[in-house]
C-alpha cells in the first residue's frame, strides 16, 4: 500500500500566491493526479500527524477569509451555540 504525505494534499489543494516554476507546476499536477486517484477509490495510508499538518496549513491560509465571514460574532457565542 502507498503512503500519502501531507504535501500531496497541500500541493493539490492550495492555490499558489505566486507564479510557479515548471518543476513546481509538475509537482502540483502530479499531486492533483494522486488526489484524483484517491477520490476514485485508490487506497492509501497516512497518519493523523500528516492530516493535522494539512489542516493547520489550510487553517492558516483560510484564517483571514474565515475571520471575515464570522465578523461580529464572538468565539464564545459560536462555542456556546455549538454546545446547545
Amino acid at each position: 500500500m502507498k503512503f500519502a504525505d501531507a504535501n500531496v494534499f497541500i500541493y493539490a489543494i492550495l492555490k499558489p500566491r505566486r507564479e510557479l516554476s515548471e518543476k513546481e507546476l509538475e509537482i502540483k499536477s502530479r499531486a492533483k493526479a494522486i488526489l484524483a486517484r484517491i477520490n476514485e477509490g485508490e487506497e492509501v495510508l497516512t497518519t493523523v500527524v500528516h492530516l493535522s499538518e494539512v489542516v493547520n496549513v489550510l487553517e492558516d491560509c483560510a484564517g483571514a477569509k474565515l475571520a471575515a465571514l464570522s465578523s461580529g460574532t464572538s468565539s464564545h457565542a459560536r462555542t456556546s451555540s455549538w454546545r446547545r
